[in-house]
């Protein structure tokens, strides 16, 4: 089963207006337990606002959070991919972009966010199948490994009596 997209997209995504406040923003993300909200003009998507835009553009140097507009702080460089691309397409473009969410659509149209640790722990799930199979048969061979030396040793001493009968013939 491979892993896609579309099986990781949260689709109900929180989202304000860009003139909404960094206060406001703030406390949905607190309210709802985000790390991020989309940002929005016209309910057309321009940006994302991150608890690392929180942190770096409004806290960090001084701003005030009340008076400053969302729009003005938010990642605008936005990062997306279409629905039906696979999670290793996923994750080398967060990779690439040096990202840990990225936009996804359906032709135009937004329909939500993947996340870096979901697509880690969904590759992860598929791989811990892979390992059962690997150390599953790991363990069949050592298993015949150790009965052929066990029914070697049982065989040992009739072989070293055939072998003395071998080579004390005359």
């Amino acid at each position: 089963m491979s892993c896609t997209v579309e099986a990781l997209i949260h689709e109900s995504v929180a989202s304000l207006d860009e003139e909404a406040s960094v206060q406001q923003a703030a406390a949905l993300m607190a309210e709802r337990q985000l790390g991020s909200l989309v940002v929005t003009q016209k309910a057309r998507v321009v940006g994302l606002f991150t608890e690392r835009d929180l942190l770096q553009r409004v806290v960090g140097v001084g701003r005030d959070p009340g008076q400053t507009r969302l729009g003005d702080v938010c990642t605008r460089d936005l990062v997306s991919i279409p629905h039906d691309r696979d999670c290793r397409t996923a994750l080398e473009t967060m990779q690439a972009h040096r990202c840990r969410r990225l936009l996804v659509y359906r032709g135009a149209h937004f329909v939500g966010l993947v996340l870096l640790t979901d697509v880690a722990h969904k590759m992860a799930e598929r791989d811990r199948g892979k390992d059962f199979l690997v150390n599953a048969l790991g363990t069949v061979t050592l298993a015949v490994a150790v009965f052929v030396i066990v029914m070697l040793l049982f065989q040992l001493p009739e072989m070293l009596q055939f072998a003395e009968r071998v080579t004390t013939r005359p």
